[in-house]
């Protein structure tokens, strides 16, 4: 059982990265609005009538023309971007060499292209062209009559006693004790996975179901035309159907968080309180191997999920084998910390791989050492050995107490002369949060001593101790970690449940998107679908890359019927040939698509929360959660918009 360690996915969205984001969401975005303005431009020209025109009746007659043909010219230019597009990556399928560095990176790397530029100043402009009909027709919407119809809408929820639905968390609170697991150390993961999972579940169903079924049921029992009828435009029906339901939600959503945090809260044990019941605010660094033949995985054990890389200890007395270390690196150090005057702490959770029998859970012997971030392991041996000589000439005192302060006091010496503390001999137990004090003057030491920025100020180096049995230590990136400050739990569970408020917000927008143009059952299968799809954006993109062993679907599937191997290759036959060309022309789809499917699983953040690590309000939620649900938002709130207008329901007088 992982305890204090925070396994994630994939690294949440970080500043650097916003520019490559809004590229890639233009892109997206863009294209979706092109292939739309495309097909509206072919029917407004198969019906020999001027694009725009009717688009364009909320401004003034002398500028609507004017603006009709400017928008008909920037739609143009942005559908020769894409098709310019389309037609490098044709060609450069042939001479990839020559034409692939203009192709669009599609957010892999971080330099982006020409063909990113294009792509992304096209969707730009077929954003700019959909935006500008719907910009003059937002100028008629008064928040006045948005907020009477969220009224409405609270109102008839609570009529149909929809909150009735909230009252089934307690069921969890009542009886999830039966089922759940009673180990001590695991007693705050459990319980907040329970009323996450439950709180999650139950919101999600009731945010689609009242998203899909508002509209159509308006149509169905004709009473919207009671209200299109009257002077409100038929967007401001969407917007108070979502503000309306988005408030119930969060409203719902904030009682029942406050319960279970009491659900939570009550009868901790201690074990659990020192090992989840907190919110750490960690300092990370990146992590390398060296001794290893992969420098950036490690040593691999054959374990199908490969989170960790391992480093092998030595026999004692083996002296030709070179030790193996993992080595974090630390690009910076919060200024606060050089002023600290008390210790400093480190802590870490390492998984512990046996090669021989020995007692279980039995610790072994490891070495730490936090050096300076310039020097290599050759000039630290140097230095280590020249410290071991001075240490074994340093005075002695009979007394113990006046032996500890000399040692202290050389020790301070070598933190001061060299930038070296080292920690010998330290027990590390299988899958245990540990921690480690470092004097606080080595930090100052590595702080003050940076001047090039190009230069890490610190590295760790974590070794296996020779011992009569060895054994490998596996460690992950966030296994190690500076300890910057512990913050309140309370307030972080709360914070985790943002992150469940944007996946309501996601799926609200969806279906009141969707119950626009179609049916009530049909909008909540869609919203469904694309939501049971983004819980599998990793695999999905995986297949859509072609990453995948055995190839894709047709591949897979004559493997399966022929009981061949997955990694063997297939035969050269003509057979074969269609196959992997009708898989290369799935995965390009998919990948397609899969821009079309939100990423769901950024918006789970009970692993901060279960695991007691802290949820960073602008790196978590604003940067990974709130801006992404924005982004996908807007686009749909455009369909719903166009969708909307052009329904036929009874117009205003």
């Amino acid at each position: 059982m992982l305890f204090a360690a925070l396994v994630l996915p994939r690294e949440p969205l970080q500043w650097t990265q916003l520019v490559s984001a809004i590229h890639l969401w233009l892109q997206n975005a863009g294209a979706v609005a092109a292939l739309g303005l495309g097909i509206w431009l072919l029917a407004q020209f198969l019906q020999k009538r001027q694009p725009f025109t009717d688009a364009l009746t909320d401004v003034p007659r002398p500028f609507a023309g004017m603006l009709a043909n400017v928008l008909t010219g920037l739609a143009c230019l942005s559908l020769v971007g894409f098709l310019l597009i389309v037609g490098l990556g044709i060609v450069a399928s042939f001479n990839p060499l020559r034409l692939g560095r203009f192709l669009p990176t599609a957010g892999r790397e971080a330099n982006l292209t020409v063909g990113d530029y294009i792509l992304s100043a096209s969707g730009l402009l077929a954003l700019g062209v959909a935006l500008t009909p719907m910009f003059f027709g937002l100028l008629r919407l008064r928040w006045r009559r948005i907020w009477a119809l969220a009224r409405l809408s609270l109102k008839e929820a609570i009529r149909n006693r929809v909150v009735i639905v909230f009252g089934l968390v307690l069921l969890v609170f009542l009886f999830a004790g039966w089922f759940l697991p009673s180990k001590a150390e695991d007693q705050v993961r459990t319980y907040v996975w329970a009323v996450y999972f439950s709180i999650w579940i139950l919101f999600l169903m009731l945010a689609g179901l009242l998203g899909s079924l508002s509209i159509p049921n308006d149509i169905k029992s004709q009473s919207i035309h009671t209200i299109v009828t009257k002077p409100v435009e038929k967007f401001e029906i969407v917007l108070g159907r979502f503000l309306g339901y988005g408030l119930l939600l969060t409203i719902g959503l904030v009682a029942v968080s406050l319960l279970s945090l009491v659900y939570v809260a009550r009868g901790i044990s201690d074990q659990a309180r020192e090992e989840s019941y907190k919110a750490r605010v960690p300092i990370f660094g990146q992590l390398q191997f060296w001794g290893t033949r992969d420098p950036l995985k490690g040593e691999s054990v054959g374990r199908e999920f490969d989170l960790r890389g391992y480093i092998s200890g030595i026999r004692v007395g083996d002296k030709e084998t070179p030790r193996q270390y993992a080595i974090w690196t630390f690009e910076s150090l919060p200024a606060e910390l050089a002023s600290r005057e008390s210790p400093i702490r480190f802590e870490f959770t390492f998984d512990i791989f046996r090669l021989s029998k020995g007692e279980e859970g039995k610790p072994i012997p490891c070495t730490f050492l936090f050096a300076d971030g310039s020097l290599d392991l050759r000039q630290i041996q140097d230095k280590l050995a020249e410290i071991q000589e001075k240490r074994d000439k340093r005075p002695r005192a009979d007394d113990p107490d006046e032996d500890r302060k000399l040692s202290d006091a050389f020790e301070g010496k070598v933190i001061e002369d060299y930038g070296l503390y080292e920690l010998r001999g330290e027990q590390v137990t299988d899958y245990h949060t540990q921690s480690q004090e470092v004097p606080a003057a080595l930090l100052k030491k590595l702080a003050a001593g940076q001047k090039d920025p190009n230069v890490p100020p610190m590295r760790v180096w974590v070794s296996v101790d020779p011992a009569p049995e060895v054994q490998m230590l596996g460690a992950a990136r966030r296994d190690f970690y500076l300890l910057a400050a512990d913050r309140s739990f309370e307030v972080n569970f709360l914070k985790g449940v943002v992150g469940m408020w944007c996946s309501q917000m996601l799926v609200l927008g969806i279906a009141v998107a969707c119950s626009t143009y179609l049916s009530g059952i049909i909008s909540w299968l869609c919203t469904m679908f694309l939501f049971g799809a983004g819980l599998f954006t990793d695999y999905l993109q995986q297949l859509a890359e072609n990453r995948i062993q055995g190839g894709g679907p047709l591949q897979s599937a004559w493997r399966v019927m022929t009981s061949r191997q997955m990694a063997a290759p297939l035969d050269e036959s003509p057979g074969a040939a269609v196959m992997v060309t009708a898989d290369r022309v799935f995965t390009w789809i998919l990948g397609r698509l899969l821009n079309l499917i939100p990423d769901v699983n950024r918006f789970d953040l009970h692993m901060y929360v279960a695991n007691g690590f802290d949820v960073s309000l602008v790196n978590v939620l604003l940067i990974d959660n709130l801006i992404p649900l924005v982004g996908y938002l807007l686009p749909w709130a455009i369909l719903a918009y166009y969708l909307m207008k052009y329904r036929e329901i009874a117009n205003p007088t």
